[in-house]
């Protein structure tokens, strides 16, 4: 996880937006929370911050030694899925998809052996990029939906296409690597 020449804080910032299972979900549940007006993230940003700290928490635990790529393919996939599709689903679903992302992306983010300061300060470096990466991501989406016009709302549509898309790929990448 540790990138050559920069801090454990800023390489553990960089690492959730250079694994492209970690990026997917990001945009996806971002996508999902900014596409529906009136624009409420303060569950979905609280559940997914609580759980991403918990799963970070957990990787430096090694309680949790991996999580298999499946799986973080398949939130992707499904958070794309319904971005894709447009309607609105009920407000705990998108609560389980934030939890369950989050606390995938922690467990995937987990920091190289250390210090417990090195530790702390590359996991809280990820923790804050995903946090401020969903949280952006949402709040933009919310601002062109907000605009009601019908072809920024078709953009963010193929965009959940092709959050589908690329998932499915790095699904079945993900399920050859390990057959």
């Amino acid at each position: 996880m540790t990138i050559q020449g920069l801090n454990h804080f800023t390489s553990g910032a960089l690492h959730p937006v250079m694994t492209p299972a970690h990026v997917l979900i990001l945009l996806g549940l971002g996508l999902w929370v900014g596409q529906h007006l009136p624009f409420r993230i303060k569950v979905p940003w609280g559940v997914f911050a609580a759980s991403s700290a918990i799963g970070l928490a957990l990787s430096a635990t090694n309680w949790v030694p991996t999580i298999h790529p499946a799986f973080l393919a398949v939130i992707a996939l499904g958070a794309g899925a319904v971005v894709a599709v447009g309607k609105e689903l009920p407000r705990w679903v998108l609560g389980v998809f934030c939890a369950a992302g989050g606390i995938a992306i922690g467990l995937d983010s987990a920091a190289e052996p250390g210090t417990a300061a090195v530790v702390f300060s590359t996991l809280l470096g990820t923790w804050l990029a995903v946090v401020l990466v969903f949280v952006n991501v949402a709040h933009y989406v919310s601002l062109a939906v907000e605009k009601n016009k019908q072809w920024l709302h078709i953009g963010i549509r193929v965009a959940g296409s092709w959050i589908v898309a690329i998932a499915l790929l790095v699904l079945a990448f993900a399920l050859r690597k390990h057959a």
